[in-house]
């Protein structure tokens, strides 16, 4: 005869399979007893032993988890869903799967079957190649979205000051429309797709982004940038520029659109030419010295006429920066010169000059004798060249101290770095697709990968996580934490000392099981 008992041990029920014999040995009824695991009196079943359980897959939760609270904090999450629906949640896992493994997504796929991403985001996706250029080509097709999400990105910070800048993003395809050759910033002879980056300053987060075709060049996008930018609410703000963005329509129309700004001013046009001769003998007067961080700059202000309007001039100059320069400019010319003086030219002289020298003819005169290149350096060109080493001249829309001037400038430093990001780290360049549509799409997910990574490097920069290692680090480090499918339930691993600093210093509860999504446990 066989039953199964309950038996309570230390407040806890076990179930037992009891089978009952007769011993013909002893001349008695006996029972044998087989574990058959808890029972559960809430439900009136009994739970499994852990080695009747099967193990199907263990995935990687740490760095899922802690990306997926930072995109919550920031209501990253919740904005893609609003503008995106459903298409949200594929978005997010693309997002956060580029942020981990900043590599081509046609591989995708293998991530997001070792992590715990899909689950998270409740991602409906089945992240193949083919299901990805579909998906990318859909999103980008969803211009009212995209527009949504932009402006969900403005914060009422971004009214004070914002960097512009725009690089060159290269590919191989033939058959994108956009593609073009022109001025290419990595020295690369593609054809190539111009991106221009909006940078909030204050937050160090991008908030939008605009593609151009290949040959536009830098100064014609800013008055579609403004346009965009008042259309999403921002009516006014500090637009802080790089010299490449310095026209005399660029100005006119910054200052007709109320849009402030601070720009270069270059030594190039008739404006920086006198500045720069003016404040020659001026701006090393030991009365314009002044102090910056701890670095000394000798300053001069002056309110100037631009193209009949009244801006504010800034002239700074940096002697430790000039010495430098001084001697990497002499150094680059005695190069060139011991590489020309005296050598005998086989063929057209013109072709070895310009292959060597380049730029530095300027600095050089040439001639040939008797089939040997004779130089004599241009004393002139030299002396006007030197006369702007150390200097910067910064012009500003409005009258501001010098400090905050230079600070606004210095903070543009930081689109570089997300240029850096976009291109070395995300691994954008160059790209391989073949239609339109999908770099666009692609090109968001990329957006939002920044977006996503900037905010985990302010956060750990604040937390002090970054003073020895990286944002890769950390993601590395989180990694370890895995979750173990036990019985078709998963489980959480032990969560190490290092990854509990990690959280707590981030102001992340430290998880005790997986995340509950949609009222089940993932």
């Amino acid at each position: 005869m066989t039953y199964i008992i309950k038996q309570m041990i230390k407040g806890r029920y076990y179930a037992y399979e009891v089978e009952s014999y007769w011993d013909s040995v002893k001349k008695q009824a006996r029972q044998k007893r087989k574990y058959l695991g808890v029972w559960d009196e809430e439900n009136g079943e009994i739970k499994k032993k852990e080695s009747q359980r099967s193990i199907k897959m263990t995935k990687n939760y740490g760095a899922p988890y802690l990306l997926h609270q930072i995109c919550k904090g920031s209501e990253l999450f919740k904005n893609l869903l609003n503008a995106f629906d459903k298409d949200g949640r594929n978005l997010l896992a693309l997002t956060m799967s580029k942020v981990m493994r900043p590599s081509s997504l046609k591989n995708i796929h293998h991530l997001m079957e070792d992590s715990f991403i899909p689950e998270l985001c409740e991602a409906r996706g089945s992240f193949t190649s083919q299901w990805l250029s579909r998906f990318l080509e859909s999103i980008s097709l969803k211009e009212h979205g995209m527009e949504q999400f932009y402006v969900s990105l403005i914060s009422e910070s971004d009214k004070d000051a914002l960097a512009y800048d725009i690089t060159s993003l290269s590919s191989k395809s033939k058959m994108l429309d956009w593609l073009d050759y022109g001025y290419n910033r990595d020295g690369l002879n593609l054809p190539q797709v111009n991106l221009g980056l909006v940078m909030s300053l204050k937050r160090k987060i991008p908030i939008y982004y605009k593609l151009f075709p290949g040959s536009i060049s830098d100064v014609v996008t800013l008055k579609n940038l403004i346009a965009d930018m008042k259309a999403m609410g921002i009516e006014s703000c500090t637009l802080i520029l790089d010299r490449g963005f310095y026209s005399e329509s660029n100005i006119n129309e910054m200052l007709g659109e109320s849009i402030e700004f601070v720009i270069p001013l270059p030594f190039s046009v008739k404006a920086g030419k006198l500045l720069i001769s003016e404040t020659n003998k001026e701006i090393q007067n030991p009365l314009n010295a002044k102090r910056y961080n701890g670095k000394v700059y000798h300053v001069f202000e002056k309110t100037i006429d631009l193209y009949d309007k009244p801006v504010y001039a800034y002239a700074l100059f940096d002697k430790e920066r000039e010495s430098r320069e001084i001697t990497s400019f002499y150094n680059r010319l005695m190069d060139i010169e011991s590489n020309l003086e005296g050598k005998v030219v086989h063929g057209n002289p013109l072709e070895m000059i310009d292959r060597v020298a380049g730029k530095f003819k300027r600095y050089l005169d040439f001639s040939v004798t008797e089939g040997v290149i004779v130089l004599k350096r241009r004393a002139n060109a030299i002396s006007q060249t030197a006369n702007r080493f150390g200097k910067t001249i910064l012009l500003s829309s409005v009258k501001m101290e010098w400090k905050d001037v230079l600070t606004h400038y210095r903070q543009r430093d930081a689109v570089e770095k997300e240029y850096s990001l976009l291109k070395n780290e995300l691994e954008v360049m160059p790209m391989g697709v073949r239609k339109m549509e999908t770099m666009k799409g692609l090109l968001f997910v990329f957006f939002i990968s920044l977006i996503i990574r900037s905010l985990l490097l302010n956060r750990a920069k604040d937390a002090g996580l970054l003073e020895k290692g990286s944002v890769d680090d950390l993601l590395f480090e989180m990694e370890k934490l895995r979750v173990v499918n036990i019985g078709n339930v998963w489980r959480l691993s032990e969560v190490s000392k290092k990854q509990r600093v990690i959280l707590e210093k981030l102001g992340m509860g430290v998880p005790l099981e997986p995340l509950i999504v949609g009222g089940q446990k993932t």
